[in-house]
């Protein structure tokens, strides 16, 4: 999975329309990110990447662009 088909999992997750996500955006400044959202994305790593997120690792990323630097993190490992 490449950085566009995961920017497109994440706006799935968030009902997002598609491709409004660039990579730059502040999720907390994204109005469909709360809780739900934060324990989808973990789940969303584990089932199409096989990546396991820790909880307190998710909380440090600041940017849609951290998000997806974490998860190219772990593939490339």
């Amino acid at each position: 999975m490449n950085k566009q088909q995961f920017l497109n999992e994440l706006e799935e997750i968030l009902e997002l329309d598609s491709d409004t996500l660039q990579g730059e955006e502040v999720l907390l400044e994204i109005e469909q990110w709360d809780s739900l959202a934060f324990l989808s994305v973990i789940a969303m790593a584990d089932e199409h990447f096989d990546i396991i997120i820790q909880g307190d690792r998710l909380e440090k990323i600041k940017t849609v662009a951290d998000l997806t630097a974490l998860v190219e993190e772990h593939l490339s490992a």
